[in-house]
């Protein structure tokens, strides 16, 4: 007869091979369901904790809170020897994602977070750099607001232990973690990606490779003595220092491009600046900032400049420009600079009758040309501004006749641009506005 007392446990019988996953939630992915539950031996897609015995289980996958709360049944949550990988919900509100009693403050998923900018780690491990890389930082650089995960303190949690710190992936440029994981014991953790990350189930596969050295009797992978080099073959040397070469090259490659895309994007940055600073200021500028733009290109053509306005009384407005032509000495164009908001105006043209009279009083001579220069519609995308003087033809027809000429500075920008294309030489520009009359248009 046996005795009470001498029966002991066994082993346990029909356990399932490892790793072991639970998929909890994604509601409408089925597709994705489906792919996550090809990666592990045994998985299985549950709608609650409460229908697993989570101690026959090694990692979660989920977009749900690591916590279930019912009535009558209390609170269950996600058992701390549990791996997770958690994808934030489709919903754009808070949500906490885990807390354990004592805690001061729940690991939350934060919306709203603003930041055009985004700040890269260094030193992650080679699988996660190249997931962030290649898989991620194309999608939340596509954003400028963000969820971001971060301590949140709760209204009645009265804990004073402060919960695991979350270490990045990947950040906005204050440091709020937009990816990235957190300890829950000694041998398990969890990772917290976005709504948007593009290829979950690639990360999952990462965590588990990760996993293995964290915990390798529930993450066995291949068993890490049959990679060591003791145990390789002369083959799988021989390959495996190509591949160690081809990502050798590959780091140092992309090493090599962030610095001359960094450098270049400075260099665009400054020529950008000046851009704005002088052609482009040409399409955006009024007054005086417009009136020396104008200057400047026209210096550029080969133009001789001399601004009138500096020489005048200070209650005396005069044309703002003398233009003179060094391939034609004694030829010289009066000009007047405008800038518009809206359309340029005829009273422009009419204070060329009180220039000239001035002009030829002064001098004994007539002007050769008078040019009327605006930009105009300035609030507008150039490509889109009607030309100088819209529906008033005859008035520009009769300017003209008395060599005239009104030039659009979006006109000016096209010649210069020409000009330093090689399309034009400067003396050709010059003699085409020289020998233009009416409205200047480059074809």
């Amino acid at each position: 007869m046996i005795m009470a007392d001498e029966v002991q446990g066994g082993a346990v019988v029909n356990t399932s091979p490892r790793p072991r996953m639970l998929v909890l939630g994604f509601p409408g992915e089925e597709d994705l369901v489906a792919e996550l539950l090809q990666i592990c031996p045994t998985s299985r897609h549950i709608d609650s904790l409460r229908q697993v015995r989570q101690a026959e289980w090694d990692i979660l996958v989920t977009d749900e809170k690591l916590e279930e709360k019912k009535q009558y049944s209390g609170i269950i949550r996600a058992a701390s020897h549990l791996c997770i990988v958690y994808r934030s919900p489709k919903a754009n509100h808070y949500h906490t994602i885990e807390y354990a009693p004592g805690w001061k403050c729940a690991i939350s998923s934060v919306p709203g977070v603003v930041s055009q900018e985004i700040r890269r780690m260094r030193n992650l491990p080679e699988r996660i750099a190249i997931l962030v890389h290649e898989k991620l930082e194309p999608v939340v650089m596509q954003r400028t607001t963000h969820r971001v995960f971060e301590w949140r303190k709760l209204p009645n949690s009265a804990g004073s232990l402060q919960p695991p710190e979350i270490v990045p992936f990947i950040s906005t440029a204050d440091n709020h973690p937009l990816a990235g994981k957190y300890a829950r014991s000694d041998s398990s953790e969890a990772w917290l990606l976005p709504k948007d990350v593009p290829d979950l189930p690639s990360w999952v596969r990462a965590a588990l490779a990760e996993w293995n050295g964290l915990a390798p009797e529930r993450f066995p992978g291949v068993p890490d003595w049959s990679t060591r080099e003791a145990w390789l073959t002369k083959e799988e040397l021989r390959i495996t220092s190509e591949i160690q070469k081809v990502e050798s090259e590959r780091l140092e490659y992309l090493n090599r491009a962030r610095e001359i895309e960094a450098d270049l994007q400075a260099r665009l940055a400054e020529a950008r600046e000046s851009a704005d600073r002088y052609e482009r200021a040409l399409l955006t500028a009024q007054s005086d900032e417009l009136k020396e733009v104008v200057i400047q290109t026209l210096q550029e053509i080969g133009f001789t400049v001399l601004d009138a306005d500096g020489s005048a009384a200070s209650d005396d407005h005069l044309e703002d420009l003398h233009i003179m032509n060094p391939d034609s000495p004694g030829w010289v164009a009066l000009g007047e600079v405008k800038g518009y908001s809206r359309g340029a105006r005829t009273e422009g043209l009419t204070q060329f009758l009180r220039f000239n009279m001035r002009y030829t009083s002064k001098t004994g001579r007539s002007p050769d040309a008078c040019w009327y220069i605006v930009n105009q519609f300035i609030r507008r995308d150039p490509s889109t501004r009607q030309r100088a003087l819209h529906g008033k033809d005859e008035d520009v027809k009769a300017f003209g006749a008395a060599n005239g000429l009104v030039i659009d500075t979006v006109q000016l920008f096209h010649l210069l641009r020409q000009v330093r294309d090689e399309v034009l030489t400067p003396r050709d520009a010059r003699e085409l506005l020289r020998n233009s009359s009416g409205r200047f248009i480059i074809q």
